[in-house]
């Protein structure tokens, strides 16, 4: 009798050390859950302390893009890189809410990567009237951002400058992982500074200001140690455009990229709405060029990298190109489970799923019809590729290439 007595004992302890672990999981998985009413009233004190960030805010349709605002705001705060955290949050906002979020995200960990510089850069132009009106050339808060962090740079030391002279692998590192706008903004201020043109604004292939984790430092002297490659020739490079020039083919305009673990730069610069209603995002990708061609079954590229299908690539560091905000939208509306396999932009390619798909060393994405327009690429179309050898999965039947105009099935290799 001892015997069952200390046995069910036992067994009573055992269930209570299940519902004690049971409560302990349930009290930390709430803790993880994110208040995003208080994200928005965070954020929205963040945006009235930061006059770039108010003009921002206020630039913002009314309703769910300015409160998507807000809420990036707060959940940036402090941070100087993107990452998964912070994109999950914006994806999961309603409306328009994705784009304010990420306008806002963006904003921020550029600001906070340079807020020193920054606030130097606002301050002097506040006290000079010939810098506010450099600074004033464009209306956009990005480029006046990238203009205030290069006069922190380069501006009058007695007003608390560095007043730097030349352009270098350190400031111009710091110039290329801010936005296409803050980019020219920054270049603008060199102008008026230093009175020359620096180099066109070209991403540095160093570290990428996008991580696997939730990252919120960039290592600033890894890419001040960047050497200058501007105007430089590669002979390499050279004799495989010679050759195959010589060769009266015709140039292909597939570029082929890489998967490769949080190697890419994925960057909102705008969104429209297209005649279903469906949102699009234009997105622009910063890739690492590889030196040579992809070739048909992508032994050209090393992960992370990009390149012409048939040809090296010397030149752009950048490809435009436009997707849909949410792919899965009309599954999500009609009740229908939300494809989040490794695989899902194979199927239903998007702001969200193609990034994640090229974490992927093993996977591989094509931009067809590449046209260099300024600094950047323009894709007329994209998916996803496999080297020859490998068969493309069909296109679910629920959203295939005819309904989606942003996916186009790359040519087949010769």
């Amino acid at each position: 009798m001892k015997r069952i007595q200390s046995k069910l004992t036992g067994a009573f302890v055992v269930l209570l050390l299940c519902v004690a672990a049971a409560t302990t999981a349930n009290s930390q998985e709430e803790q993880k859950t994110i208040d995003v009413n208080a994200l928005a009233a965070r954020g929205e004190a963040l945006a009235n302390e930061d006059p770039l960030a108010l003009e921002l805010r206020n630039q913002q349709p009314e309703g769910s893009a300015r409160r998507g605002f807000d809420i990036g705001m707060g959940v940036a705060e402090g941070h100087t890189l993107p990452g998964p955290g912070k994109d999950r949050t914006c994806a999961s906002l309603p409306a328009r809410g994705p784009q304010g979020c990420r306008n806002a995200v963006l904003f921020s960990v550029d600001r906070n990567r340079n807020a020193k510089l920054a606030k130097t850069g606002a301050e002097i132009a506040q006290a000079d009237e010939r810098v506010a009106a450099a600074r004033n050339t464009e209306t956009d808060v990005f480029f006046r951002l990238g203009f205030d962090i290069a006069t922190g740079i380069f501006g009058d030391p007695a007003r608390g400058a560095q007043g730097n002279t030349l352009t270098g692998p350190g400031s111009l590192g710091i110039r290329n992982s801010l936005s296409p706008a803050g980019c020219r903004g920054f270049n603008a201020s060199v102008k008026f500074h230093l009175g020359q043109d620096p180099p066109p604004c070209a991403p540095s292939p160093g570290p990428r200001p996008r991580t696997p984790g939730e990252e919120t430092t960039i290592d600033q002297s890894a890419v001040a140690t960047q050497a200058d490659n501007f105007g430089k020739r590669n002979t390499a490079r050279d004799k495989a455009y010679e050759d195959f020039s010589k060769a009266g083919a015709e140039p292909s305009n597939e570029i082929r990229c890489r998967g490769g673990g949080g190697a890419f730069i994925f960057t909102t610069e705008n969104s429209k709405v297209n005649s279903t209603g469906e949102t699009i995002i234009i997105d622009l990708l910063t890739f690492e060029p590889a030196p040579q061609a992809a070739g048909p079954n992508g032994a050209g590229l090393k992960p992370g990298q990009c390149s012409w299908a048939d040809r090296p690539m010397n030149e752009r560091f950048l490809i435009r190109f436009e997707t849909p905000a949410n792919a899965q939208l009309k599954q999500q509306l009609h009740g229908t489970p939300v494809d989040t396999s490794p695989t899902a932009a194979e199927r239903f390619p998007d702001a969200q799923t193609i990034p994640a798909y090229l974490n992927d060393p093993s996977h591989y994405w094509s931009f067809s019809g590449a046209k260099p327009v300024n600094n950047f690429f323009v894709a007329a179309g994209h998916r996803y590729w496999k080297p020859v050898g490998e068969t493309l999965r069909p296109t679910d039947s629920k959203r295939t290439n005819r309904d989606n105009p942003y996916v186009l099935t790359p040519k087949k290799p010769e």
